[in-house]
């Protein structure tokens, strides 16, 4: 059977899962140590430039994810085609009947040749 090797497409889908976690790590820190800093005196500034920050992982995320369930999608459609396709192909075999050619002993010849005399 033909196919195309998808296996660096999954890869690639496996390792945009990774960096969606890892991305939520980073946001769940960054929500936490925001907490920690409003309640100081004078974070005013820093708050805002990590709340910038904090905007640019959220898109930077939602891209990741638009990403990622894109190939899973791909992925999908695409092993589905392949199997309709092969389920197809399977259904249009052709099958060629065997002929069979018998051989036979010449010991028996002569039990032949008494009949046609």
């Amino acid at each position: 059977m033909l196919g195309v090797k998808i296996d660096h497409a999954t890869y690639v889908q496996e390792n945009l899962e990774q960096q969606l976690r890892f991305l939520d790590n980073q946001l769940w820190d960054l929500e936490q140590v925001m907490q920690r800093l409003n309640s100081l005196s004078s974070m005013d500034g820093v708050l805002e430039g990590l709340r910038k920050q904090r905007t640019q992982l959220e898109e930077s995320h939602r891209t990741l994810d638009r990403m990622a369930q894109c190939l899973n999608k791909i992925i999908l459609y695409y092993n589905s085609c392949e199997n309709r396709i092969c389920d197809y192909a399977q259904q249009e075999a052709v099958t060629y009947k065997r002929h069979v050619i018998g051989t036979s002993s010449l010991q028996n010849i002569s039990d032949l040749l008494r009949f046609v005399v």
